[in-house]
């Protein structure tokens, strides 16, 4: 089962090495660099270097056995479309994640956003998220929670947009996209819970396609619990065909 969410030093925020993850893991290796216009954590737009980053894969290919694929991860903000698809338009993607990160003003892991109110956060996000879904050409919906990842959630208050979410997941099938598992969120974070149920709602709207993804930034994090994730594909009867 291939992680497939994952940076390294060609993402703002991570100063991993490809050789962290390929000497630890004999498998094959995808990593989903950040791309984020107008990102309100670091003040600038955060675009990773395409011709270094398919350079160093290319020569570490060549050591590697070809065990590396190029990925992206998407960082959707309304105002920058034309820049988003213009960036995208000549570049050769293996792995394309659709993610929200801000409103233009704030991550949504910054500190601040904890102590604004939950409900008005959560309708927020949930709002942008179902308008960027089909805007871009993507493979994975990534971290459906990451707008209220900073939030103690219950099932109960989440099951309060569940027209929507339902809304959010009918889309991302339509586009035919992944519902990613990201065990950051479920397990950094602690919204196993919030997954569980979410999977129930994208299994009854006819999901059949499912991405892991451990939203690693370093060695430590990466493949994150893979074990209680696939035990949780087995109980919700995900065959293994299903995951990308």
């Amino acid at each position: 089962m291939r992680d497939n969410h994952l940076h390294t030093h060609h993402s703002y925020d991570s100063d991993a090495d490809f050789k962290d993850y390929l000497d630890t893991y004999q498998g094959e290796i995808v990593t989903t660099e950040h791309y984020d216009l107008s990102n309100p954590y670091t003040k600038q737009d955060d675009v990773p270097d395409y011709e270094a980053y398919s350079g160093e894969i290319a020569e570490l290919n060549r050591i590697y056995d070809n065990r590396i694929k190029r990925g992206i991860e998407i960082g959707y903000y309304e105002p920058r479309e034309a820049d988003i698809l213009s960036f995208l338009a000549d570049k050769d993607y293996d792995l394309k994640l659709l993610s929200v990160h801000h409103n233009g003003v704030n991550d949504y892991l910054d500190d601040e956003v904890a102590d604004m109110d939950k409900h008005a956060i959560i309708q927020e996000y949930l709002d942008k998220l179902e308008y960027a879904i089909g805007r871009v050409e993507a493979d994975v919906l990534a971290h459906f929670d990451y707008g209220f990842r900073l939030f103690q959630v219950t099932v109960d208050e989440l099951a309060q947009y569940e027209d929507q979410l339902r809304r959010i997941f009918r889309k991302m099938i339509a586009a035919d996209l992944a519902f990613e598992l990201n065990s950051k969120s479920m397990y950094l974070y602690h919204h196993e819970h919030l997954y569980r149920y979410a999977l129930g709602l994208v299994k009854e709207e006819g999901c059949h396609k499912y991405s892991i993804g451990s939203d690693g930034h370093k060695l430590e994090h990466f493949r994150l619990s893979f074990d209680k994730i696939s035990a949780i594909l087995e109980e919700f009867d995900i065959p293994q065909e299903e995951i990308l």
